[in-house]
């Protein structure tokens, strides 16, 4: 999915997540390339999270069918969960309420990469943007850049079609404070393969038109707040590092 922005690194998310800019442009030169179809020149398609993430944003997570790891800030392994939606998260003992907020972060994390998958897909949905909007703070501009984001899609009846090839592993979180008001940092790297498709136009031989094909990955940080309901939301996010044609994440897990 399109949840990192490569060309503004500064946030003020996908964070994962979307950085805090409105997004017009993916900032590649040249038409768009076809896959499986045809192409068109249309304004260009920002590339997200990852995002990256969802952003992405949109995105945070191990997209495979086992965990992949990480690094806790007490150098301990995580968990994260999978694109199935089946999940191993980290196992907190309540005797360490980090492990507690590790644990939690995680779900947050694939919470929000459902959440992004779904509105991509349908992003004139606007229960499902909203309910994307829901998982960053009310304060969050990076929140108010991805729903930005959807009404984009929406207005060029753009959507995103999920490629397996996708994955994303978060390698760390650091616990900065614990609950009540807690306050925790992911850091993600993500692969996006996810193409970009023109839900409304059909090329004149009948063929779907691709509107964005290029793979491209990214490591983010996301800063995530516990809310009063105890749930956790982002805040602000940070694009560390991002690069299109190859993968430079960590390899997912054999056998996935």
């Amino acid at each position: 999915m399109r949840r990192r922005i490569p060309a503004q690194r500064r946030s003020s998310n996908s964070g994962l997540r979307e950085v805090a800019r409105p997004e017009t442009g993916s900032g590649r030169a040249g038409s768009e390339r076809r896959r499986n179809g045809t192409s068109r020149r249309p304004r260009r398609v920002p590339r997200g999270p990852i995002r990256i993430v969802l952003t992405a944003a949109t995105l945070g997570l191990c997209l495979v069918a086992s965990a992949c790891s990480g690094t806790s800030s007490a150098g301990t392994p995580i968990r994260a969960v999978t694109s199935s939606g089946a999940a191993s998260t980290p196992s907190a003992s309540p005797a360490d309420p980090a492990a507690e907020v590790r644990a939690a972060v995680t779900l947050a994390e694939k919470r929000y990469f459902d959440a992004y998958r779904a509105a991509g897909a349908d992003p004139s949905d606007s229960a499902l943007v909203t309910a994307l909007r829901s998982l960053y703070t009310d304060q969050s501009v990076v929140g108010d850049n991805v729903r930005g984001r959807m009404a984009f899609f929406a207005q060029h009846g753009y959507v995103v079609r999920p490629d397996p090839a996708s994955y994303y592993v978060i390698e760390s979180i650091t616990v900065n404070a614990l609950p009540p008001t807690g306050r925790a940092v992911s850091v993600d790297c993500g692969w996006d393969t996810d193409p970009v498709i023109d839900g409304v136009h059909r090329a004149p031989d009948g063929r779907e038109i691709t509107v964005n094909n290029t793979p491209g990955g990214g490591r983010t940080r996301t800063t995530w707040l516990e809310q009063a309901d105890g749930s956790w939301k982002i805040g602000d996010a940070l694009v560390l590092d991002s690069w299109e044609g190859v993968n430079r994440c960590p390899a997912r897990p054999g056998g996935s």
